[in-house]
């Protein structure tokens, strides 16, 4: 794998790999445009904002009045009417309703505002609710009460039982106020209360402490008996109807009676005979105009101004300035913005059908498709709290991006204060989805990668082709180079040059001048030890000679030591020209060598016997684990062999420690090791000590002489039994093993 990615192909594919910067270059361009792209929709979206804002600056009749003096908004007390989609009926069932019991407010406790009986076993609670459809403002109650009492049959009384005080605002700023109070659960219309209707009574500074306090202002309202007795108002109209847990109380009456305040009360009693009133729920003060509740209708001529504007392919929203929803106007999911390309589609031609079905899957794994189906978190909200909201209301135009929850989208939302004088009154917020600008960069980061791939493709294909043609000529050239030169470094066969008149060609030629160079020079040191022993060999032996004649001629001690020192040079010569011929004899004899069947156990017996007769004085020590190892051999060569090995042990092993030959199986290899104990191996002589001329005996003793050639002769034995030798320290490293491995039989 290393060999593939350091060689030419190798590089070739790291230097093709460059051709992907282009993508990565084309994309992070589209980036960039897509970037400018997003900043120029933020834009278009503030002036969007800023033109719908222009369309309701210094029109306050748009806008809740009371609510905007307000420096903040009560929950519970300052109520909001929900714009209802779905068809309502009045039966006071609330299934119509379910859908919305989300967006509606329980008061139990701490809105109670009287309460005779603290530790009462009957808590009483309501769930309320407003909301427009048309022409009327709708509301429900959902009453939890074990005990209701209802206004007795034919009682002049209307307060008291269980009863429901609305009170809002007039369009005149005048507080009105209506009683609601049932002989039975079904149909009703509400009762109006008038001043006349009430006895004389101290402005109240709040809300009552004590009942002693509420009774005396509590009014008796009666049917008939009074100058001016409660008139029925048929407008306000609901449904009473029983539960296992209380009652529920459904209202509807115009829109038009309504101001900017509203606020319910609800009075129970517990007291069947008397009547009298024991708790009371309210959402505010239902008797001060200035301490009533506000309410906010979503204005209808703000809706239509926005629907006159929503083709601007925005949502549209007109808060108030306590970021309650006046109106609104468009779908988000369909908000792509101005980038929104044109979806109809367009007869393909068949080769970009076939591009489609290869690339669309690619093209789907890599690339973020625009996807309208995500969370709208805001749909239906009549409250927005972003914080550029917040911002805006100071008066500067704003913007700001979100992620979808569902992280499918992301959302631009800009916004732009209303002016009524010089106070904000609210502001306009436009949304839109960056889906347009995604789906045009999809569309051009796929005709440019289309592009590039085929860019890509050829040049890699030219590219590859072409280093696929250097990579094997220069193969080629290797394989000719090493089969010319064989593991001894011998010529093994021509090298036949190449006719190119490239780079590579003139390489062939000028490897082919070499290895035949080469040749001839391996060939004069072939016959090198041959020669030299032939042509040293004479005058050794005159030499030889006459000193062995003149050392029997009477010497004086001075010559005798003369002599003796010549004689000593004299053999030492002759040894060197015995191994230089032992070394080419070998290599002859090698060539016609004959293999037998061969016992590994009963050679080395055999040999090991024989070595202890003649070096008495080294210790020899045989183990062997398997003695039927056979192998195809030649004896002669392998007694040779372990006399080298033997002869090499002796020299470097310690005089107390024997010599070890062992033999033993691994899979279908006999193994024979020899050890001795003595110095170690030098680093990194182990494959230098099989060569030939190559010692790491002590040289300066003058009495031994070694060219290296006891290993190199192993090798060579090895070699032809197609066996391998090693030489290694061992694992104890205090010595040195020689391992041989020949194939059995």
């Amino acid at each position: 794998m290393m060999a593939f990615l350091l060689g030419l192909r190798g590089k070739v594919i790291l230097l093709a790999s460059f051709f992907l910067i282009l993508p990565w270059l084309g994309y992070q361009y589209i980036l960039e445009m897509e970037n400018f792209l997003r900043q120029g929709q933020e834009q278009t979206l503030i002036g969007t904002t800023r033109a719908v804002a222009t369309a309701l600056h210094e029109r306050p009749k748009l806008f809740n009045a009371q609510a905007s003096s307000l420096n903040k908004i009560e929950d519970g007390k300052d109520l909001y009417a929900y714009d209802i989609k779905f068809p309502l009926r009045i039966d006071g069932q609330l299934e119509d309703w379910k859908n919305q019991f989300g967006k509606s407010l329980v008061y139990a406790q701490k809105q109670t505002i009287f309460q005779q009986n603290k530790n009462s076993k009957n808590p009483i609670s309501f769930r309320h609710m407003l909301g427009t459809q048309g022409k009327y403002l709708y509301g429900y109650l959902q009453v939890t009460d074990k005990n209701p009492v209802y206004r007795p049959e034919n009682s002049r009384f209307l307060n008291r039982n269980d009863h429901l005080i609305i009170a809002f605002s007039s369009s005149k700023n005048k507080l009105q106020r209506y009683i609601i109070s049932v002989e039975k659960p079904g149909w009703f219309n509400a009762y109006k209360l008038t001043d006349e209707s009430k006895p004389e009574r101290k402005e109240e500074q709040g809300f009552w402490q004590d009942s002693k306090d509420f009774i005396a202002y509590l009014p008796n309202l009666l049917v008939g008996e009074t100058d001016k007795p409660p008139q029925r108002e048929k407008r306000i109209q609901g449904y009473w109807k029983k539960t296992k847990q209380g009652y529920n109380i459904e209202f509807r009456f115009p829109i038009s009676l309504l101001g900017d305040k509203f606020g319910l009360a609800l009075h129970t009693t517990s007291n069947k005979k008397t009547g009298e009133i024991g708790n009371i729920i309210a959402t505010s003060n239902t008797k001060d105009l200035q301490k009533l509740g506000t309410v906010l209708v979503p204005s209808p001529e703000i809706d239509k101004i926005l629907k006159g504007l929503s083709h601007t392919q925005s949502r549209l929203w007109v808060v108030d300035r306590h970021q309650r929803v006046l109106a609104s106007a468009g779908d988000i999911h369909q908000a792509s913005g101005v980038w929104a390309t044109n979806n109809q589609k367009v007869a393909l031609s068949p080769w970009e059908i076939r591009k489609q079905k290869i690339l669309a899957p690619l093209y789907n794994l890599l690339l973020s498709k625009p996807n309208d189906d995500f969370v709208d978190e805001l749909k239906g909200s009549t409250q927005l709290n972003s914080e550029f909201i917040k911002h805006a209301l100071s008066g500067q135009s704003q913007s700001s991006w979100r992620l979808t929850s569902d992280n499918k989208a992301m959302i631009l939302s800009a916004a732009s204060p209303i002016f009524i004088g010089d106070k904000v009154m609210g502001i306009v917020v436009a949304e839109e989805t960056t889906n347009g600008i995604r789906s045009l960069r999809n569309q051009a980061l796929e005709k440019l990668f289309n592009v590039l791939i085929a860019v890509i493709i050829v040049g890699t294909l030219l590219l590859f082709f072409f280093t696929a043609n250097i990579a094997s000529r220069v193969a080629k050239l290797r394989k000719q180079a090493e089969d010319a030169i064989d593991e001894q470094g011998r010529i093994a066969m021509p090298f036949t040059p190449s006719t190119s008149n490239d780079e590579i060609g003139y390489l062939s030629r000028s490897l082919s001048d070499m290895v035949n160079r080469l040749g001839e020079y391996h060939r004069y040191l072939e016959n090198l030890p041959s020669r030299l022993s032939h042509e040293l060999g004479t005058p050794v032996a005159v030499v030889r000679s006459s000193l062995e004649n003149l050392a029997l001629l009477p010497q004086t001690d001075e010559n005798q030591k003369y002599i003796s020192r010549s004689q000593t040079g004299i053999l030492r010569l002759n040894r060197i020209l015995t191994s230089m011929s032992e070394a080419t004899r070998l290599e002859q004899s090698l060539q016609c060598g004959e293999k037998i069947s061969l016992s590994l156990h009963e050679l080395l017996t055999g040999c090991l016997q024989g070595y202890q007769m003649t070096y008495a004085e080294h210790a020899f020590l045989l183990t062997c684990s398997d003695n039927e190892l056979n192998i195809s051999a030649d004896p002669d060569f392998m007694v040779q062999c372990l006399d080298k090995l033997i002869n090499n042990a002796m020299e470097f092993n310690l005089s107390n420690e024997p010599i070890t030959i062992s033999l033993k199986r691994e899979d279908n290899l006999a193994i024979i090791c020899v050890e001795n104990k003595g110095p170690l191996l030098p680093n990194d002589m182990s494959d230098e000590l099989l060569n030939s001329m190559v010692s790491v005996r002590d040289h300066n003793n003058p009495e031994k002489t070694h060219l290296g050639l006891g290993l190199f002769i192993a090798k060579m034995i090895c070699d032809f039994h197609h066996a391998t030798i090693s030489i290694n320290n061992n694992e104890d490293i205090n010595g040195v093993n020689v391992t041989l491995r020949f194939p059995l039989i």
